[in-house]
């Protein structure tokens, strides 16, 4: 008995790693659009894992008490996949759109949050890709159009034409 429990929980363990092997390679978003390159471009967690994080710790409406967010600035994401100057238009997993102007994305943020609290989290948490303003950290970041451009289960961002 207890050898079938050692070894039931190691079947568990290796599926378990698989899984997370697995997700870290599934596509999590996608840029198309006025791309220097070839379109779209791809990206799984490892891949915006891969480029610089930034972390921040704010409250935001929709959830409850202060959480650290980090992931890769939306600016490098958009670096990295070749981006036009062009705006954007933000997807979500439910077809929700969102047109981001490029003159509101800065250095720092909004960041394409993969990570709260340290943590990957999933589309029930608002996930697994978000985007994120440091609500808290000035009085500009807690105005009804940035609260727009917040869009969570972001899929795709369409980099259209300048």
């Amino acid at each position: 008995m207890f050898a079938r429990h050692i070894l039931f929980s190691g079947v568990l363990a290796a599926l378990l790693s698989l899984g997370a092997a697995a997700q870290a390679q599934e596509t999590l978003l996608k840029i198309s659009g006025a791309l220097d390159g070839p379109a779209p471009v791809s990206f799984s967690d490892s891949d915006l894992a891969a480029l610089p994080s930034v972390e921040f710790v704010t409250g935001t409406i929709w959830t409850e008490g202060v959480s650290t967010f980090s992931g890769p600035s939306l600016k490098s994401v958009l670096e990295a996949a070749g981006a036009g100057r062009g705006d954007l238009l933000l997807v979500a997993a439910n077809d929700y759109k969102v047109s981001l102007p490029r003159d509101v994305i800065e250095d720092d943020y909004p960041i394409i949050a993969n990570r709260i609290d340290g943590k990957a989290f999933g589309i029930r948490d608002k996930g697994p890709l978000w985007v994120v303003f440091p609500y808290d950290a000035e009085p500009r970041f807690q105005s009804e159009l940035i609260y727009s451009y917040s869009i969570w289960q972001l899929t795709q961002i369409e980099v259209l034409e300048e």
